[in-house]
């Protein structure tokens, strides 16, 4: 049987907000409807995990639950985007500031952004960067 050390009761709990819990401490939650109170957070991460067709939704609930200046962190496949100009203008929209942006990798992008307030942007109004492609996998 596995024992938790003793710094653990000290260690954050982790929401994993997109997959399976594999550990103790995470726990499997929907995406759009996290049990986090609001600003109560300082690190959201998505990581391959915007597969959904509601990624405002997912963008969204991570700003509500985001502390003021909170960090996202996103990773995606990069054959999904067809304008990464147009995702970053769009999540910008929804009250974050682009930190950083890594586009090196030939498979994988990767952003961080900061947290700057609520959305800008009525929930009606479409955000068209947010709508990214299937995921292409090659046959090796």
């Amino acid at each position: 049987m596995f024992e938790e050390p003793e710094w653990a009761e000290e260690a954050p709990v982790v929401a994993d907000l997109g997959s399976v819990a594999l550990g103790l401490r995470p726990t499997a939650v929907s995406q759009i409807k996290v049990p986090l109170e609001d600003e109560s957070i300082d690190v959201a991460v998505f990581c391959l995990s915007l597969m959904g067709t509601n990624i405002r939704d997912f963008l969204e609930e991570a700003n509500r639950v985001l502390k003021p200046g909170g960090l996202l962190k996103v990773a995606e496949v990069s054959s999904r985007f067809e304008d990464v100009r147009t995702f970053l203008g769009a999540v910008t929209k929804l009250g974050f500031k682009v930190i950083s942006k890594d586009l090196t990798n030939s498979h994988f992008f990767l952003f961080d952004f900061e947290k700057t307030g609520p959305p800008r942007v009525g929930p009606t109004t479409q955000l068209a960067g947010l709508k990214l492609q299937p995921c292409l996998y090659k046959r090796r």
